[in-house]
């Protein structure tokens, strides 16, 4: 008897390693991480906003405070963000003011973050051909439950 219960447990041990293996990978080959002010009211918020789909892909569930992707991590936003530093070219999308930024790994083509919203969102494009206007467009009804400072003209002046 021992011998056929061996087996199965032994599989259903194996089963159940691998899958908490993957399912700590965060997708194929991307990885959230709470932002540092993810845990803040407005985040929250702006989470429960976010849209079932963006870029084309649909909204993978994940339990990280503060974060979101779709598809394959070919759209991630994080919420909870320190601001943006000075310096890019501010622009309005969706009603809501960015700034691009360089990369800040080797798998996002595009990123920007908003300027003059505490605490900050970021959004990180993995392929040159995601169409950042239409993504940050369709961020900004969300991103507008978080209070605008200052528009890109006031601070830049």
């Amino acid at each position: 008897m021992t011998r056929t219960i061996h087996g199965p447990l032994r599989l259903a041990a194996a089963l159940t390693a691998g899958t908490a293996l993957l399912a700590g990978c965060g997708g194929g080959g991307y990885n959230l991480s709470a932002p540092p002010f993810a845990g803040s009211p407005a985040c929250s918020t702006l989470t429960g906003e976010l849209p079932d789909r963006l870029g084309g892909f649909d909204l993978e569930r994940s339990d990280v405070t503060g974060a979101a992707a779709w598809g394959d991590g070919d759209v991630i936003v994080y919420c909870g963000m320190p601001e943006a530093e000075a310096g890019g070219d501010c622009f309005d999308e969706g009603g809501v003011d960015w700034v691009a930024q360089p990369p800040v790994d080797d798998r996002t083509a595009k990123m920007f973050s908003t300027q003059g919203r505490d605490p900050g969102v970021q959004v990180r494009l993995r392929n040159e051909t995601t169409d950042a206007s239409a993504v940050l467009s369709a961020l900004g009804a969300a991103v507008k439950s978080i209070e605008a400072r200052e528009p890109c003209a006031a601070a830049e002046s």
